[in-house]
């Protein structure tokens, strides 16, 4: 009796097993393991797909009706243009993936001239900077790879305009670039540009210049920096563009700063410029030949006369006189400067204990002349209501001292001085001398230090005299006519 419900059901299995629409719940994904996407530049691509049923595949191109297929699936002579491939597993009752893998691409089976590529900007050269951006375009549209500084193909890496490079070490680099259009077709001639990186700028020393304090509105300086092919100066004010020497007239007095820094022929400026400093002072103002002469008061007190003048004025600071002009030196000491003439040098003097003018003819190495002047103070001096006796000793003690008195000035300094007497003078080149009119008609010539050359007026020769000798111009004393005094 139980037979019979077996039976019934293995019969009615086996009739739902061949119904044609019968579906089994053993049907899993479809994958695609390989083949073409996106563009490609052949008419013929191959697929690879599996799937973890042994049912077979079924595959359809651009909507086609399914049919079996089995991988690698290969299609020849595909038109241009965008397909789609599609494939589905089926199990073993053979029941279709119900969720097909798939697959987009696109054919372009023409093939255009290689891409041309053009740098548009960038380095070339050397450049002062460690950074280099570059700028590149194609005739064909696409991407583009670039690589710097090497040579094998696996340097290539995609990149875009502008590329920029920073942080390059000194030296020589090379830069590449190359553009590669939609069919992937890479230009076989990138474009290339040469250049170096030069980032250290000269170092600039000042090789001459002023220092101190210097007495004219003139300045020099000189200054050099290896590998510098320019440089730039300022002096109190902004930077311009100079060379060496550099010369700057027309100062003023006070203080004044000079820098200069050196420039590479790529642009490198040294930015620690070399520098200086200094003063202008000009002192007194100079002496000239043949019309003005300087006097300064060194010691006691110094009158002074010049021509025009009615009578003396003391001499209490620095004075720039003309020629001409009458020292009084009895009570002090004067600094006499003149000048030696054109060549701007000067010579100067100390002189004390006289009277005398100063003049000096015009033109180069002249000498300064100094002519005693004053009475002599050789005069007697006698009071009528001294007792006779009294005159008479004053008047012999007087004639004494007048032999030793009269006009006189010392001196003492360098430089071409000559000092005139009545009977005779005295020229020096550097010495400590004494020239006195005595008041018996004589000259009196003494040497402290150095050499004196002395001219005798009245015998007409020259006598040189060195230190510690002296020597008496005297003028010639009448005979007496004996006829008179017999």
């Amino acid at each position: 009796m139980f037979r019979k419900p077996v039976l019934a059901a293995f019969l009615a299995s086996v009739a739902l097993a061949a119904l044609p629409g019968a579906v089994s719940a053993a049907v899993t994904n479809t994958q695609i393991t390989s083949g073409p996407s996106g563009t490609v530049s052949a008419g013929s691509v191959t697929f690879t797909f599996s799937s973890p049923e042994d049912g077979g595949f079924e595959c359809s191109l651009d909507g086609a009706e399914w049919s079996a297929c089995s991988a690698p699936q290969s299609y020849d002579g595909l038109a241009d243009g965008d397909h789609r491939f599609e494939v589905r597993a089926l199990n073993r009752p053979l029941n279709p993936d119900p969720t097909p893998a798939s697959s987009e691409f696109t054919v372009v089976t023409y093939v255009p001239d290689p891409p041309q590529t053009t740098i548009v900007s960038g380095p070339s050269g050397t450049i002062a900077t460690d950074s280099a951006i570059f700028g590149f375009e194609s005739d064909q549209p696409g991407a583009f790879e670039c690589r710097l500084d090497l040579t094998d193909e696996a340097a290539w890496a995609p990149c875009v305009s502008p590329q920029l490079y920073s942080d390059l070490p000194e030296g020589d680099h090379g830069f590449e670039v190359r553009a590669v259009n939609e069919a992937g077709e890479p230009d076989p001639t990138p474009a290339a540009r040469s250049f170096a990186t030069d980032t250290v700028a000269p170092e600039t020393t000042i090789t001459s210049a002023p220092s101190g304090t210097i007495p004219t509105g003139t300045a020099a300086f000189e200054f050099a920096a290896p590998g510098a092919s320019s440089f730039q100066c300022r002096l109190d004010d902004d930077w311009g563009a100079c060379g060496s020497p550099r010369v700057y007239h027309g100062l003023s007095e006070g203080s004044h700063g000079f820098e200069v820094r050196g420039i590479d022929a790529v642009g490198n400026v040294d930015l620690s410029p070399a520098e200086v400093g200094f003063r202008v002072d000009f002192g007194p103002p100079k002496p000239v030949a043949g019309q003005s002469f300087n006097l300064e008061p060194a010691k006691g007190s110094v009158q002074l006369q010049c021509p025009g003048e009615d009578e003396y004025a003391p001499l209490t600071s620095f004075k720039q006189v003309p020629m001409g002009c009458l020292v009084n030196t009895r009570q002090g000491v004067v600094s006499l400067t003149a000048s030696k003439g054109s060549s701007g040098e000067l010579q100067n003097a100390n002189f004390w204990g006289g009277v005398f003018v100063v003049s000096q003819k015009e033109g180069d190495d002249q000498t300064v002349e100094l002519k005693l002047a004053g009475k002599r103070m050789c005069e007697r001096r006698e009071s009528a209501s001294q007792p006779a006796a009294r005159a008479s000793r004053q008047a012999t003690a007087y004639a004494s001292r007048s032999r030793r008195g009269g006009r006189r000035a010392w001196g003492s300094g360098k430089g071409n001085y000559e000092t005139s007497g009545s009977y005779g003078s005295a020229t020096v080149r550097g010495t400590t001398w004494l020239v006195a009119d005595r008041c018996d008609a004589s000259t009196l010539f003494k040497v402290a230090d150095g050499t004196v050359w002395v001219q005798d007026f009245v015998k007409d020769k020259q006598v040189v005299l060195e230190a510690g000798e002296q020597y008496l111009a005297k003028a010639p004393i009448p005979r007496l006519n004996p006829k008179l005094f017999p």
